[in-house]
């Protein structure tokens, strides 16, 4: 027997376990599981994949008006890498990898047949993206401010116990939803979320059990939360607003590609989701790093830059509004973070981006709570730059 045809048995029997499983424990969300095995047939695995985007529809995010290109530096792909670097690389599929010092492209590699305008998911950076978004409104006032609740623009929470949560409880990942954010669990909210075909159906049944406003819970469900009231304060789908007021001004190269449910409801998957290249989306870290100039216009105030950067929770450092926060070597930065390893972190004081792409992270966390590669790719990056007496250049 041929090893694709064992292959198509082995996802079909796995197919039909979870067909039984629904119909014997969870029968009223039917749809949503026939969804799940529909893609697990198609893409023969059961985990997300950076390209993804090819089973699902999608909508565009426009490239910019006038894009820019990242410049690259005197000693452009001339630095040695490290032993580690290309073992984790290879290790762990790694297919795009960016230091880029003093916004000059200074190393820059692809893999696995990757180029530099190819599109993989972001996962879970879009969230940052989303905070962006928020923040842009609360500048242009069609959002009062992150105190505004999410019931002024879904009343139906109120019941749902979500009556004084505010935007900036859900963009700060403290707002008291009732979600499991467990990637494993095929018949949970979250790999339902992925999957479902009206999603916006789906998240409308939410409840919220904990009292927002008081501790970090990383939920995917408050990301989509907020991108809902964000589309209904502006009276404009989210692709187009992140086309309008961070794509076009951030000089972006590339098209986007952004995953919705399905053409009949084109609900943003916002939680995660928005496909790019990794030239691209290091230019979002280079407009906070920046403090929200790009060349030389102001595309969001300062204070809101900071603001976005800044520990929620004093007790709980490590986020802050979208953004994930840490030091290293006594050395602050603020990162876009992605499941599977997809990663922009920023160095502001030292005018570092590091972005990495790819198709798996490792297993565990370093002692500051990072994924141990996130941390690697770090320290790693230092070495090279300190080897070449170029990392405070």
């Amino acid at each position: 027997m041929r090893l694709s045809r064992k292959i198509s048995i082995l996802f079909g029997i796995l197919a039909s376990i979870i067909l039984f499983t629904i119909i014997l424990f969870q029968n009223e969300n039917f749809s949503d599981y026939k969804n799940m095995i529909s893609l697990v047939l198609k893409t023969k695995s059961t985990k997300a994949s950076i390209e993804d985007f090819k089973f699902f529809d999608n909508v565009k995010v426009r490239r910019s008006s006038n894009p820019k290109s990242w410049p690259k530096h005197k000693l452009y792909n001339q630095l040695e890498s490290t032993k580690e670097l290309d073992s984790i690389h290879n290790q762990l599929g790694s297919i795009a990898f960016l230091i880029i010092k003093n916004d000059s492209i200074i190393q820059e590699k692809y893999f696995l047949g990757y180029n530099e305008s190819s599109m993989t998911n972001s996962f879970s950076m879009s969230k940052s993206i989303i905070s962006f978004l928020l923040f842009k409104s609360i500048e242009l006032k069609t959002i009062k401010s992150l105190d505004e609740k999410l019931v002024n623009y879904y009343p139906e929470f109120e019941s749902a116990g979500g009556g004084n949560v505010t935007l900036g409880d859900l963009a700060s990942m403290s707002s008291g939803l009732e979600w499991e954010e467990n990637y494993k669990n095929l018949l949970g909210i979250t790999a339902r979320s992925y999957v479902s075909k009206d999603l916006k159906r789906l998240m409308l049944k939410s409840f919220f059990n904990n009292l927002p406003g008081k501790s970090f819970d990383y939920q995917s469900g408050s990301t989509q939360l907020l991108s809902m009231a964000i589309e209904k304060a502006n009276n404009k789908k989210i692709n187009d607003l992140v086309s309008d007021w961070l794509w076009d001004p951030i000089g972006a190269e590339n098209d986007a590609l952004w995953m919705v449910d399905s053409k009949e409801n084109s609900e943003l998957k916002a939680y995660c989701c928005l496909n790019s290249n990794a030239r691209d989306f290091s230019k979002v870290g280079k407009l906070y790093k920046d403090n929200g100039i790009i060349n030389g216009i102001q595309v969001m105030n300062s204070s809101n830059i900071t603001k976005s950067i800044s520990p929620r929770f004093e007790n709980n450092p490590i986020y802050g509004y979208g953004f994930w926060i840490g030091k290293f070597q006594n050395q602050k930065f603020f990162s876009m973070r992605g499941h599977q390893g997809q990663y922009v972190i920023v160095f502001p004081k030292i005018n570092l981006i590091i972005t990495r792409l790819g198709k798996r992270k490792a297993k565990g966390q370093s002692l500051n709570g990072f994924p141990i590669d996130f941390t690697k790719y770090i320290s790693e990056s230092f070495k090279i730059l300190k080897a070449n007496k170029l990392i405070n250049e």
